[in-house]
């Protein structure tokens, strides 16, 4: 829980989603006033590569003892849950070898993707929906061999985007080569939830 008379979050304002990279972990609000605290992956915690998702502990462990010390950093008053009142969630993500995801066709005709999302993603579901209704049309009409139509793998689909934020414009494309099955793995990725 959060610590007594925390404002955190309430009713009316959800709270902040909080990312301290320098102790390594984020934080958001949760239903029932709870905090749901989550590692950044820094270099001094051992990551786990389960072989399978099925080999994957699905407990809670003393890493999650760990995280709340490194939240009480920034607040203080932030108590150690008992174990009847500690949850968590344990899972698997989802990504590919750059943390970047994959939305292409794939080589059985009529299977598309949307893969390797992470936690990262899920912000970007509306207009996934539309990128992928999109990209579907796209290579539909070039495998039913519409006039005009072209092959995403050489000329990929530019998807335009419809809404604005304060850094892209309304109309601005995206190139779904960055996304595609068979580029390059990027370089210069953060290899890590945040994007």
């Amino acid at each position: 829980p959060e610590p007594p008379g925390s404002e955190y979050a309430s009713e009316d304002s959800p709270g902040p989603v909080l990312i301290d990279i320098d102790n390594g972990y984020y934080m958001r609000p949760e239903v029932g006033k709870k905090l749901l605290i989550g590692s950044t992956e820094p270099a001094c915690d051992e990551l786990i590569y389960p072989s399978t998702p099925e080999a994957a502990n699905p407990s809670l462990t003393d890493d999650h003892t760990n995280l709340i010390y490194r939240a009480a950093l920034r607040m203080p008053d932030l108590r150690i849950p008992g174990a009847a009142n500690a949850q968590g969630i344990v899972a698997c993500y989802d990504v590919t070898e750059d943390w970047t995801p994959v939305y292409d066709k794939t080589l059985l005709e009529g299977f598309y993707l949307a893969i390797g999302t992470s936690g990262n993603q899920f912000k970007n579901a509306g207009v996934l929906g539309v990128l992928m209704a999109d990209l579907v049309d796209y290579c539909e009409a070039h495998r039913s061999k519409q006039p005009g139509a072209q092959d995403h793998d050489t000329h990929p689909l530019q998807f335009k985007l419809s809404r604005s934020t304060s850094t892209v414009p309304v109309g601005t494309t995206l190139n779904t080569a960055t996304f595609s099955r068979k580029r390059d793995i990027l370089s210069q990725s953060s290899s890590s939830v945040l994007g």
